[in-house]
């Protein structure tokens, strides 16, 4: 599949909604694929994703005019050529209550077809394929009753913090209410939804607060330890239009002090997108939520969004290698339930361990691309010898493919250029490392012989 077949497929949808089909639901459920991409999943459960699939409609039900549903969504796409349904029955040709059952009894796998997904796995075409489809789901859409225009309610009467403003996060929280410690602080005494971004708390955690290329804010959600999920302070910010409660963004200075930033509301094409970060304490990576927010009003001035920004230039940072106390972890919610085991941590302790008896200093780096609001985790980095290590758990060829790829991506942010190694439990097939070979990447193994460690 070309670029161009892609967006065949989509001008397909448009030309079926001058035939009265409901393409508005079929393009927000692409656009939630789409996303997917990302972090590297094609195929979904039903009986995993629906909540998420409903939560995101739930937002966008009253511009539809109707009451969103995603299981017809899902089925009605099963004849575009950007569309896969794996199932053990037919595939139901009509829509209705019959559909959800359908899917309740067969809990198919469904998502972007495997040349859709090969496709969209660069950058740059899926940004292109995005702004198409996003441009589809506007023309889908009925203009916007008042209701979802910006709130405009007493709330703002009830306001006198001006944007740019500077005093102590006590004072807010003693004349607007809310957690005096949480990033997402829901006010009880009034109808507020208080945001705190904190550069310098947040990146130790491996995600970046800021405006994007794209004129938003985008704002991480809560949860710092395990995969992030919808449901609680997630799920209400996201429900704030609903529920009627302007979003107050403030940052985080020094001393305890914080700017009010001004107020903002989420974007109603596409609220959130799924990215990837490590836990708290250098903690395994996870799945985190990141939402798009838009200026409702005034917001802060042009030179003092650039000082928080999306990177506009890559940087890479020293971070210390800790002790990984975690082997294994479960990542479930947006965008899937999956079991994502951590034998590597282990494997690359061991092997620090053995640097520093020879003396070498060693750390890890976290890069943050440029117009990205994510940072990349290497696993190890000499500074003695200019080593890039990346672990895998296991000998098998995928692993070794995925630990090459990953070590061609981070050699392009670091200078100067490391020589590539990847690490593993045993010594891989000769065939593996003869293609490691052929792209300069050095393998280094556990081994029963002193010093415990042998490579290609």
């Amino acid at each position: 599949m070309q670029l161009d077949d892609a967006l065949e497929a989509l001008a397909l949808l448009r030309r079926q909604s001058d035939h009265g089909r409901p393409p508005p639901q079929q393009s927000l459920t692409l656009l939630w694929a789409v996303e997917q991409v990302a972090v590297g999943i094609r195929l979904f459960r039903w009986s995993q994703m629906h909540e998420t699939l409903e939560a995101r409609f739930a937002t966008r039900a009253e511009a539809l005019g109707h009451r969103a549903a995603p299981e017809n969504a899902v089925v009605a796409l099963r004849d575009s050529p950007l569309w896969e349904i794996r199932a053990d029955s037919v595939v139901p040709v009509s829509l209705g209550s019959s559909v959800r059952s359908w899917l309740e009894e067969e809990d198919p796998e469904f998502g972007l077809s495997v040349e859709a997904f090969s496709l969209l796995r660069d950058e740059g075409v899926r940004a292109l394929f995005v702004s198409q489809l996003r441009a589809l789901i506007d023309d889908s859409t009925p203009t916007p009753t008042s209701s979802l225009a910006p709130n405009v309610s007493n709330a703002d009467e009830d306001w006198d913090i001006e944007v740019g403003e500077v005093l102590r996060r006590a004072e807010v929280h003693d004349r607007y209410g809310g957690s005096r410690q949480s990033g997402i602080s829901h006010s009880r005494q009034t109808s507020n939804i208080l945001l705190f971004a904190d550069p310098a708390a947040r990146e130790k955690h491996g995600y970046f607060d800021g405006w994007s290329d794209d004129g938003l804010f985008h704002y991480t959600g809560t949860g710092q330890k395990i995969d992030q999920i919808m449901p609680g302070d997630n799920e209400r910010l996201l429900q704030h239009r609903k529920s009627k409660r302007p979003l107050r963004l403030f940052r985080v200075l020094a001393r305890a002090k914080v700017q009010y930033a001004g107020r903002f509301c989420v974007d109603e094409v596409e609220p959130w997108y799924p990215s990837r970060a490590p836990a708290t304490a250098d903690g395994p990576e996870r799945s985190v939520i990141v939402f798009r927010l838009r200026p409702d009003g005034e917001v802060e001035d042009a030179e003092t969004a650039a000082a928080y920004g999306v990177a506009t230039s890559s940087r890479v940072v020293s971070i210390p290698l800790e002790k990984v106390k975690t082997e294994s972890y479960t990542m479930s919610g947006a965008p899937a339930s999956v079991v994502v085991r951590r034998k590597e941590g282990k494997l690359v302790e061991q092997y620090a361990a053995y640097l520093r008896s020879l003396g070498h200093d060693v750390s890890r780096n976290s890069i943050l691309p440029v117009g990205e609001s994510g940072s990349l985790q290497t696993d190890l980095y000499d500074e003695t010898t200019g080593d890039l290590v990346e672990a895998k758990s296991d000998v098998h060829r995928n692993s070794i493919r995925l630990a090459i790829g990953q070590l061609l991506d981070y050699r392009r942010f670091i200078d100067p250029s490391p020589r590539l190694n990847v690490l593993l439990p045993a010594r891989p097939r000769r065939d593996l490392l003869d293609l490691c070979a052929t792209v300069n990447v050095t393998v280094i193994w556990k081994s029963d012989a002193l010093p415990g460690w042998d490579h290609s």
